[in-house]
């Protein structure tokens, strides 16, 4: 296994930009996934994470839909570019990034349909049982639970369901996930959606870090990624209306609250978890009423 590796996370485009992104490592040793891992071997694979050494600076070549450029990384590994649009029809399209030290690789981008109905989630404690709130418990599933054994949550189908019922009984082709997780954390989201048969979409999440401390953080709000990152792909995709999901755990609640104030004519309907050790939370009802007032379905489930 090679130490040093490019990580090329999932792009995707809107018909007039194309956006890729990733990282490189000099130091990346996680094994790949093996449902035989052990608790012992789950720990090692975590903390590999979360001591991967980026690799600044780095010169690559990527090569995007018949486009060729030169991108080079910033300091903490990470790469990302744009290219001009194809006019390509919907679907997933490869891509590869190239260097004289570390090879080339291939990963992927999507197109959505422009006016279709695109889903933008939350995943922990909303698809993956995280227990965000509570720090023992949440630090003992990322020790010692990987891909294989980490559970989605009891309710997903409830979740598919609401979805398709705001979308007028067809569960949407695009996806995106916003998450408070690292890059870091990468690869354990993708193989777990994988297993688990969980739609295939786009993961925005945190930048990387390269510390143990860091990891004690992992998942922890912050002042805004969740909704900066929502707020733009609004705005990259202007024609499609969204369906938000998320649970009453953390902040999505707020966010959310904000991002249907600033777009009400874009947000099809809003499906909250309802944690189940809050089994009493009068937000919930507030976000309610001030959904109705602007027009927009609310589902809870729990």
């Amino acid at each position: 296994m090679k130490a040093s590796k490019i990580i090329a996370y999932r792009g995707f485009g809107n018909g007039q930009r194309i956006i890729v992104a990733g990282h490189v490592f000099r130091k990346h040793r996680v094994w790949e996934l093996d449902p035989r891992h052990n608790n012992l071997q789950n720990i090692r694979q975590t903390l590999r994470r979360f001591r991967a050494r980026p690799l600044g600076f780095a010169n690559l070549q990527i090569e995007i839909a018949g486009i060729s450029r030169n991108v080079p990384a910033d300091a903490m590994g990470f790469f990302a570019t744009a290219v001009k649009g194809q006019h390509l029809a919907p679907g997933w399209y490869p891509y590869k990034v190239h260097s004289e030290t570390f090879g080339e690789i291939e990963s992927e981008f999507f197109i959505p349909h422009k006016h279709s109905t695109g889903v933008i989630s939350d995943i922990d404690d909303t698809l993956l049982v995280s227990h965000s709130t509570r720090i023992m418990r949440k630090m003992a599933l990322v020790l010692f639970r990987n891909a294989y054994s980490r559970k989605p949550v009891a309710q997903v189908l409830k979740w598919y369901h609401m979805i398709r019922e705001l979308n007028e009984g067809m569960v949407p082709e695009d996806f995106f996930y916003v998450s408070n997780s690292e890059w870091n954390l990468y690869d354990f989201l993708r193989d777990f959606f994988d297993i688990n048969g969980l739609p295939k979409g786009i993961f925005m999440l945190r930048d990387l870090k390269k510390g143990l401390r860091d990891l004690i953080k992992t998942g922890k709000p912050d002042s805004g990624h969740k909704e900066e990152m929502i707020r733009f792909l609004l705005e990259f995709f202007p024609l499609k209306p969204f369906i938000l999901a998320g649970d009453s755990g953390q902040k999505d609640i707020d966010i959310y609250s904000h991002i249907c104030k600033a777009y009400p004519s874009r947000i099809k309907g809003v499906i909250i978890r309802q944690i189940s050790y809050k089994k009493t939370d009068p937000r919930l009802e507030t976000f309610r009423t001030f959904l109705a007032d602007l027009n927009i379905p609310f589902m809870r489930y729990h």
